[in-house]
């Protein structure tokens, strides 16, 4: 028999609240006493919570932007911490990109064409017997 949910409905304006000034779902779940991977139950089963979630993500995200920005013209602060914030609240914008680049030259063999370009450098033809 599976646990009673622990869920409430007041958790869907509580997570945005807490995740506006730049913190985690995962400090989310440790104020209201649940483990990280029950707020990942939730949202697989509550569309609104769900919804929620996304919007506080993006809040979350523009706080860590804005204190960046703040950074870059003021100075002072912690830039790698900023960084570490963007890469993981906002990772769909704010990820290091690599480029890789690979040169190949593939020669392909046929067996066929290459028994008929062996033939024809010793000068036989197909019927001829050695």
């Amino acid at each position: 028999m599976a646990r009673p949910t622990k869920f409430q409905p007041s958790y869907c304006d509580q997570v945005i609240e807490h995740m506006t000034e730049g913190a985690s779902l995962t400090s989310f779940a440790a104020e209201i006493g649940v483990a990280r991977s029950t707020i990942n139950e939730w949202m697989e089963a509550n569309a609104d919570f769900a919804h929620s979630v996304r919007i506080a993500k993006a809040k979350c995200a523009a706080w860590w932007e804005k204190r960046g920005r703040e950074l870059a013209v003021a100075g002072g602060g912690n830039p790698a911490l900023v960084m570490f914030g963007l890469k993981n609240m906002g990772a769909e914008d704010w990820h290091e990109t690599h480029r890789v680049e690979q040169k190949t030259t593939l020669e392909a063999v046929d067996p066929l064409s290459a028994l008929l370009a062996q033939i024809a450098e010793s000068g036989r033809r197909i019927t001829d017997r050695p």
